[in-house]
């Protein structure tokens, strides 16, 4: 029987429960309990409980109300454990069915606002049905928890009051809370907003805040979180966490998963994925709504088989894995037979496992499969560095010298300067590859020609081992020949015209040899050497990287741009006696304790003064100054620099001019 509706209407609010709402209903018009009242309109407390059609039909008809608009907060049992609320499928685990958690101070609010409703003025709200939801917005403090385990009695909420008022009482003052992260998210999408969090949001939600809290509380507490100990402030804590993480979307779990694989211990064999990813994985590995989990699942799937030696074949979260995505030290071994050790600081040397982390597992740092396999394939087909010359067919001097310039690699890096029976690892089919690019379209001839030498007798005294290699690989050497049908470096021939041709077209006027430097900026060798030398700080003279200096004579070499820049900067005793027209011991004299040289003079070999320095103290003293920068501008032109200071200072002694003998000492040392 349908039964009218009952005056005065009760106002319905948007933030509350149907069932909720039709318990107020029967405290107004009957003072009666939700049980009672169901007898009273002969609503099966099973209909109530479960939110049926026949209950939304009976509570429409009794409040005067469009069903369609109660049936959108009316909380739904559906099949199985899910229910439905506010068109959001809520799995069990989301909501409380043995307790109920409501603000007092709202619920004060609500009889204030509407003192005439009597104990009909209490709304029960939907938000406060759910798991996470532990903090009113409005007034910011913890919900107050009472227990019910019957569920017909929890949406009656004068009931629930009356039945605990003891326990309301023994209450401490509420504390200051701030809604969580993950409980506004959650809020925010039972009202129907989807825009926080696309990962999440194609979710259902109960499985979106389990994935928030259980990642959450990995990061917080680690791998042994002790999560059945777990308050429900514990729970938000965790959640707010993982919300944070999960907002940002699949990348960010991913990085957030790797990088608690890099931070987990490795000294222990034994820690596999579940001694790191704790509860996180348990969860994944044995729940039962595996599907609704699927998108985390993956994640930790993908970190999980990228970061451990797992092989096709071995299950891993509920799926066989199909490859090998990543080796450890033990796996290669098992598939190579190399020792383990052996394996390991290849895998050091190669880059693939951190230096300075003897101390770990074998098993435990890991890195690319594929990449593993073709390294150690490419090593076991190697030769050490004092091999080279038997299989390219040069000395043990040039195959070092080749090694040293890059134009042979090892497999594995090796330190500078390191040679010996173990150091590096030259596979053998790169150095054939290099043979074979060595003597592409080399002629064959039977006879040496004349004019035409090896290799170590064409680089004698003229250029190098590795530049005239170079000039044959680059194709710029076009007569060389080959005797007979080896490959090897000892059967060619270079021609001696076509290498000085070479030498005299590289001949680079824009670097110089420190015998250069030395004679351009006027002193003695050993004192370019102490320029371009880091021992007493940082060189004054940089030089040329050795690499530019490929093919070239002796070690040292400074640009002209280089010179010119310490020209510009840098004066010495000399350079600035003549610009002020004095003689050097006098120079010295007026500038000792009023202006210090740039370096220890004893220490350098020379008094070296930063131009600027010296500019601004002759402009002080009221002296002219000029000294010119261009190379071409020499420094013998005497009577130009007394037109400079036409009249000199008293103290000031005029050089004299002085022409060296061929074996005299420069005057300007």
């Amino acid at each position: 029987m349908t039964l009218g509706p009952l005056l005065p209407a009760l106002p319905f609010h948007d933030d509350e429960v149907t069932q909720g709402y039709f318990a107020r209903i029967g405290r107004f018009h009957s003072g009666v309990d939700v049980g009672r009242f169901c007898r009273y309109t002969s609503v099966p407390p099973a209909d109530f409980r479960d939110g049926t059609e026949t209950f939304l039909v009976q509570a429409a008809a009794l409040a005067g109300l469009d069903p369609e608009r109660l049936g959108h907060n009316l909380l739904r049992r559906l099949p199985g454990d899910d229910y439905l609320l506010r068109g959001e499928t809520l799995a069990v685990q989301l909501l409380r069915r043995t307790t109920v958690r409501f603000c007092p101070e709202c619920l004060a609010a609500d009889q204030a606002r509407d003192p005439d409703l009597a104990q009909g003025a209490g709304r029960l709200r939907w938000s406060w049905l759910l798991r996470p939801v532990i903090i009113c917005p409005v007034h910011r403090t913890v919900l107050v928890e009472c227990p019910e385990p019957e569920a017909v009695k929890a949406f009656d909420l004068t009931l629930l009051r009356a039945k605990n008022a003891a326990l309301l009482r023994t209450l401490p003052p509420a504390a200051h809370h701030l809604p969580g992260e993950l409980q506004s998210y959650v809020v925010a999408r039972m009202e129907g907003r989807r825009d926080a969090a696309p990962w999440l949001d194609a979710q259902p939600l109960a499985q979106a805040v389990k994935a928030c809290e259980m990642l959450g509380s990995l990061v917080v507490d680690g791998p042994t979180a002790e999560i059945f100990n777990y308050s429900d402030l514990d729970w938000a804590r965790a959640g707010d966490v993982g919300f944070g993480i999960c907002a940002r979307g699949a990348d960010a779990i991913a990085e957030a998963l790797a990088t608690i694989r890099q931070t987990s211990g490795r000294r222990s064999g034994r820690a596999g994925p579940q001694a790191v990813f704790g509860k996180l994985f348990r969860w994944l590995e044995y729940t039962e709504r595996a599907e609704d989990a699927k998108p985390i699942r993956d994640l930790l799937r993908e970190a999980i088989v990228t970061s451990f030696a797992i092989g096709p074949g071995e299950t891993v979260l509920g799926e066989v894995v199909d490859r090998r995505r990543v080796h450890s030290v033990n796996s290669l071994r098992a598939a190579t037979g190399l020792n383990p050790k052996r394996l390991y600081r290849l895998m050091q040397k190669a880059g693939m496992i951190p230096a300075n982390c003897d101390a770990e597992a074998l098993n435990q740092w890991v890195f690319p499969a594929e990449e593993g396999e073709r390294l150690i394939g490419r090593i076991m087909n190697s030769v050490p560095q004092n091999q080279i010359c038997n299989v390219l067919g040069c000395s043990n001097t040039q195959a070092e010298q080749m090694a040293a310039a890059g134009i042979v690699t090892s497999v594995v890096p090796v330190a500078e300067g390191s040679v010996g029976l173990s150091v590096g690892a030259y596979n053998l089919d790169e150095l054939a590859e290099f043979q074979a690019s060595l003597c592409a379209q080399v002629p064959v001839v039977q006879e040496v020609p004349e004019g035409f030498l090896d290799l170590a007798r064409a680089a004698r005294g003229r250029s190098s081992t590795i530049e005239i290699l170079r000039w044959q690989l680059e194709g710029q050497l076009r007569h060389t020949r080959r005797i007979g049908s080896s490959h090897r470096i000892d059967s060619l021939r270079f021609s001696l015209d076509e290498i000085r041709t070479l030498l005299r077209a590289r001949s680079r006027t824009d670097l110089h040899r420190l015998s250069d430097v030395a004679i351009r900026l006027g002193v003695g060798s050993k004192v370019v050497k102490r320029l371009v030398s880091a021992e007493d700080g940082p060189p004054l003279l940089t030089l040329v990287p050795p690499q530019e200096c490929q093919g070239l004579l002796g070690r040292g070499y400074v640009s002209s741009a280089e010179l010119d820049r310490f020209k510009a900067d840098y004066l010495t005793l000399a350079r600035v006696a003549e610009a002020i027209g004095m003689h050097a011991s006098s120079a010295r004299v007026f500038l000792d304790g009023r202006l210090a040289p740039v370096r220890d003079p004893a220490a350098l070999g020379v008094r070296l003064y930063r131009r600027a320095d010296v500019e601004a103290f002759l402009a002080r003293k009221g002296v002219r100054f000029g000294v010119p920068t261009n190379l071409s501008e020499s420094i013998f032109k005497v009577r130009k620099r007394r037109q400079i200071m036409p009249n000199p200072p008293k103290w000031a002694h005029p050089v004299k001019t002085m022409v060296p003998g061929p074996k005299g000492p420069d005057p300007r040392a």
